[in-house]
């Protein structure tokens, strides 16, 4: 079994990817993508398979696009990686403020965690103000220094750890009205400035080309969420229009997450009021519907992607205990598929509350 602080690792990860990225602090993340849950599989390969604004985008200023991502590219900087090898494999809206791009180097989609050669980097934005992050980054940061971009000046920050080439290292800076960060792993700072100098701000058209097939607009989440729940074992009586975020763009995968995400923390609920009430054929339904987890078609889908899949199998595989190295189940639950963020907390038992306070819904 792991050891624990792998696993919270893990769990705080996993908070960053389907929650909220910003509340993990990039000095202890990994250099590779910190997010566990949004990338794409194989089978959703964007046909976008190299970063060039002046090569691939070219000629196509006449392409039409839909309301819903009009608006997604309107709420964005606008801003592009333009440096060879480089391609976007994720993009989500996380609020009406926020939002983030990923990038990488893998010549396939393969998962948020890729390969030793590939590199990924992260370029994210958010309201401000700008100390709300940059006291944290600077707090846990081995190095701080400035460097140029977009026609100003970002601070960065490089932290411990880190393999050869492959260093933690996060800008910061303010940019048409908004706080922009940008996570990569470089092999030293140098190497980050360069991809820095890289940053373009295009055209709407450029940036809404360079986005991967995998964006599911909000005209059409209704539609997919109904597929995603095609073989998924539901709570009596659940409500798919309980699904946060209706009014965002996402990343089919974030979007995955949030659905079994939902139903999951459905299903924890009424296993932990149950144990509570002491209603032993309640308990018993819930950890038989989560057991029936892995077979779910979505997230079948979702394993060749990424961790969250497995994350949830295994903590439906303690529901029988109820603990969790230790401690009740309900709390990890709780900070692992983000219930509270979805309207369903758990409450801890022997605790006065019912994990941490709700995040803002992010699809």
């Amino acid at each position: 079994m792991r050891d624990y602080a792998d696993q919270l690792e893990r769990w705080l990860l996993l908070a960053s990817s389907a929650l909220a990225h910003e509340r993990v602090a990039p000095g202890r993340r990994h250099g590779r993508s910190p997010r566990l849950a949004l990338s794409l599989g194989a089978g959703l390969a964007a046909v976008f398979i190299g970063l060039s604004i002046s090569g691939v985008f070219a000629g196509r200023s006449a392409t039409a696009w839909g309301a819903e991502l009009v608006h997604f590219a309107d709420a964005s900087p606008l801003v592009l990686l333009d440096q060879a090898g480089w391609r976007i494999d994720y993009a989500n809206e996380t609020s009406a403020q926020d939002g983030e791009l990923h990038f990488t180097t893998a010549p396939v989609p393969t998962g948020p965690f890729a390969e030793d050669n590939t590199t990924d980097a992260q370029l994210s934005w958010f309201a401000g103000p700008m100390s709300l992050r940059s006291d944290d980054r600077a707090s846990s940061a081995d190095l701080t220094t400035t460097a140029p971009v977009l026609g100003t000046v970002a601070q960065v920050y490089q932290y411990a750890g880190g393999t050869p080439g492959n260093q933690h290292i996060t800008a910061l800076w303010e940019y048409d009205g908004r706080v922009l960060e940008f996570t990569a792993g470089a092999a030293d700072i140098a190497a980050f400035e360069s991809l820095l100098a890289s940053l373009r701000a295009v055209d709407t058209n450029t940036w809404l080309s360079a986005l991967p097939e995998s964006v599911v607009k909000t005209t059409d989440r209704a539609a997919v969420i109904a597929s995603m729940l095609q073989g998924v074992t539901l709570p009596p009586g659940f409500d798919a229009s309980t699904i946060g975020g209706s009014d965002l763009t996402s990343d089919r995968y974030q979007l995955g997450a949030w659905v079994t995400g939902t139903v999951a923390c459905a299903w924890f609920k009424l296993w932990s009021d149950a144990r509570s009430s002491g209603d032993t054929a309640g308990v018993q339904q819930a950890i038989a519907a989560l057991a029936t987890a892995k077979d779910w078609p979505i997230l079948q889908e979702m394993s060749k992607s990424g961790e969250y899949p497995q994350v949830l199998e295994e903590l439906a595989a303690a529901m029988p205990s109820g603990q969790w190295y230790g401690r009740p189940l309900e709390g990890d639950v709780n900070s692992g598929l983000g219930c509270p963020a979805r309207g369903i907390p758990l409450t801890v038992p022997g605790s006065s509350t019912s994990g941490p306070a709700p995040l803002p819904s992010n699809g």
